[in-house]
């Protein structure tokens, strides 16, 4: 089957492709070949879109980020700042566990390549929510006058990723792979209240 580089459409199922096999594999058991049998071409296609493997999963990840930042933003609906700030909280522990195969990848895939400013910028769009959330909140008199929306917005990253993170290892609720997973999600989930609750304490007025 030819294919032409102009086709948006290859190249959104290409990445779709590698998506769904780094889920079933991870990115370590991705090849060129096996993303072009999935989406029925020939590897030589593939190549006419992405330079490489490494290249190909870069993309993956950026879009992987716009996944991941449109979850959230369905997700906080809430009245308040607060609120919203805890419905993100549940929202990313979620994509993390329902995308486990992504959420590695995002977060520890090492090739980097030449990452432009605007991925940059778009694998960033949570963290500017959160924050956005955050000010919006101060505004409202739901947290204190002059905080740190930036440094606010850090601490609300570093704990649900590292809860993310920590579920998604086995290593917090049983031994890896023994866990049961009904019970990983359920107190991951009381331990993301618990968050969202020592942070609207930390901020409030």
């Amino acid at each position: 089957m030819a294919a032409r580089p102009a086709n948006p459409r290859l190249a959104h199922d290409i990445i779709e492709a590698a998506a769904s096999l780094v889920e079933e594999r991870g990115p370590e058991g991705i090849t060129m070949r096996l993303v072009a049998d999935r989406i029925g071409y020939s590897p030589t296609t593939i190549y006419l879109y992405f330079k490489n493997k490494e290249h190909l999963l870069d993309e993956t990840v950026n879009r992987a980020y716009d996944w991941f930042a449109e979850h959230l933003e369905r997700a906080q609906t809430g009245a308040s700042a607060p609120e919203r700030l805890r419905q993100g909280a549940h929202a990313y522990l979620d994509w993390g566990l329902q995308n486990p195969g992504m959420y590695r990848l995002m977060f520890e895939w090492g090739y980097l390549g030449d990452i432009s400013e605007e991925a940059i910028f778009a694998r960033r769009a949570s963290w500017r929510r959160t924050r956005n959330v955050i000010e919006r909140g101060v505004e409202e008199g739901a947290f204190r006058s002059g905080l740190d929306s930036a440094t606010a917005a850090d601490t609300m990253w570093v704990g649900i990723h590292g809860l993310t993170s920590l579920a998604l290892s086995g290593r917090m609720f049983g031994n890896p792979g023994v866990a049961d997973p009904a019970v990983v999600h359920g107190r991951s989930h009381q331990l993301a209240d618990a968050l969202a609750d020592s942070w609207e304490a930390a901020w409030r007025p």
